[in-house]
């Protein structure tokens, strides 16, 4: 029996997508000013925004759409420290709202698509970085949205297809699937009674547009860089190592897998490691999982119960729902999309590691399905108005009680205080490096990449898997005039157990010109010399 929603005079059909939104602000504005700045691929893709026309940086090779995304968002912000925060704000934003209007497209109630959409509205997954993924679901959502609007399921498979074609521009990995898909919808397309040659004319169109105007996103080294990494974490943490992966992992890899140069070469190189390795990120992925939709650590205990009970709930009655078979003909229309996801995300996060922003479009889509699923198999309990004034009641009050830091909007009523965190390391060392006032291009140590694109001088970075020698030869020979000393630099084996730099950076030893300032409330001490400032 398909829910009944009210009838167009029912105030919750406008009331709830008001308080949805509000929540999903309450939840951004509070943690506004308490995440982090996430160095390395955010970065790498914010400071490809600077090079669409001429080059990508390596990482963004394999996601050329998200840098134009950026760009886009830079009419709006060109600081980059502000467009970060920007991005992070808009997507934070525009996700539980999305959200909320594929399940009310796909046949959810207004109880049930309010439910998932606070759910994720302060769920780990706003936290989840890099963010590229998240502007991957964006893009599917918005095929899946407009799928829901397509009268024929042959218009929808396209729509679906058109979607995942884009979206492998910012996830390369879906780049083969997308093929694939497309060359099915196209099919689709032009047999059997109702032909529709424009639909597959528009699905072979989108990739080969993209193509045109981005080119290839590659993933084929960088999918065996990635496995390497994840398979030496794995080593790491089986062997209690207390290293650091990205940056040793070749040590780790090459043992195992010393000629392998692609996935499939591992895997027939050294089947038993192989095997390992995919026991263990299987018996991972449930754990990274509750970490993308569970609760926020800061949320208080009785809504982090609530949050479950309501996900058991979904998960409950919507596998119900599956097995009855009884589903919107409009949830149906986008399921070619969400298998081909489904498919493509288990076999990143087996095959390399259940990262949480690899898992994040599957987990997004799948709240939006198991949303609207009960909409056939649940009856309504009450009567529709007095049912809209429940939910409306809800939502006001989880509204309410949804922590928030004092005085950031739209804290309706005195808010809780504030989510613990420590300060913002990457944040305040960019603070500090602007405040040394640096003009000329300067050569930075670092272990991320990079600081300097938001301290805004030019630089050359040089990372710590560069180091060969002693600290001061490796320093004199690359020129470098300024090094963030930080916690990961200290622990790397190339300069923990150099007494050239141990005694640099506690101050003691030889120094040359160079300053040593620290970043206050942080670890980090900045070493700069003086000729540079």
């Amino acid at each position: 029996m398909r829910c009944v929603r009210g009838g167009p005079s029912n105030p919750a059909r406008v009331v709830v997508p008001v308080l949805v939104f509000l929540v999903a602000l309450k939840t951004a504005a509070g943690l506004a000013g308490t995440i982090d700045v996430e160095l390395d691929d955010e970065t790498i893709y914010l400071d490809a925004a600077h090079h669409l026309r001429d080059r990508y940086l390596p990482l963004a090779e394999s996601s050329p759409l998200y840098p134009a995304w950026y760009r886009v968002l830079s009419l709006a912000a060109r600081e980059p420290l502000s467009l970060y925060y920007l991005n992070w704000f808009v997507l934070a934003l525009a996700l539980p709202l999305l959200l909320y209007a594929l399940a009310r497209r796909s046949g959810a109630s207004l109880g049930f698509a309010a439910t998932a959409s606070a759910v994720w509205s302060f769920s780990g997954a706003v936290l989840v970085n890099p963010f590229v993924s998240k502007f991957a679901v964006l893009v599917l959502a918005a095929g899946a949205l407009a799928s829901t609007f397509a009268r024929e399921r042959r218009v929808a498979f396209a729509l679906g297809s058109a979607a995942v074609s884009v979206a492998a521009y910012a996830r390369a990995e879906l780049l083969v699937p997308s093929y694939a898909f497309a060359a099915a919808a196209a099919i689709h397309g032009v047999v059997g009674r109702r032909r529709r040659p424009l639909a597959s004319l528009f699905v072979v169109a989108v990739p080969a547009v993209l193509r045109l105007v981005f080119g290839e996103p590659r993933q084929g080294w960088r999918a065996f860089f990635a496995f390497g990494q994840h398979y030496a974490r794995n080593v790491i943490r089986a062997r209690h190592l207390g290293v650091d992966a990205w940056t040793t992992w070749e040590e780790h890899t090459r043992a195992d897998f010393p000629h392998a140069t692609t996935i499939l070469e591992a895997a027939r190189e050294n089947p038993e490691a192989f095997l390992w390795h995919v026991g263990e990120n299987a018996k991972a992925l449930p754990r990274a999982i509750v970490a993308v939709v569970g609760p926020l650590r800061y949320v208080p205990l009785f809504l982090v119960v609530v949050v479950a009970l309501v996900l058991v709930v979904l998960v409950l009655v919507g596998i119900r729902a599956l097995v009855r078979r009884r589903l919107d003909a409009r949830l149906v229309g986008w399921m070619p999309l969400y298998l081909v996801v489904l498919l493509t995300t288990l076999g990143s996060a087996l095959l390399i590691h259940p990262r949480e922003h690899v898992l994040l479009p599957l987990v997004w889509l799948s709240l939006a399905a198991l949303a609207s699923a009960p909409g056939t198999v649940v009856p309504p309990l009450l009567r529709p108005r007095l049912r809209g004034i429940v939910q409306v009641a809800l939502l006001a009050s989880l509204l309410a009680l949804l922590p928030a830091r004092s005085g950031a909007p739209p804290a309706l009523l005195r808010p809780a205080v504030p989510p613990p965190s420590s300060p913002p390391e990457a944040a305040e060392t960019i603070r500090a490096l602007r405040s040394l006032g640096l003009k000329q291009k300067t050569v930075i140590l670092e272990t991320s990449y990079s600081r300097a694109v938001y301290a805004g001088f030019p630089f050359e970075r040089v990372g710590q898997q560069d180091k060969r020698g002693p600290f001061w030869d490796f320093v004199h020979e690359r020129g470098v005039g300024l090094v963030v000393i930080d916690d990961r630099l200290r622990r790397d084996p190339r300069f923990a157990n150099d007494p050239q730099f141990s005694r640099f950076a506690a101050g003691d030893g030889e120094r040359e010109d160079f300053e040593l300032v620290p970043v206050e409330r942080t670890a980090v001490v900045l070493a700069v010399r003086r000729r540079l400032r």
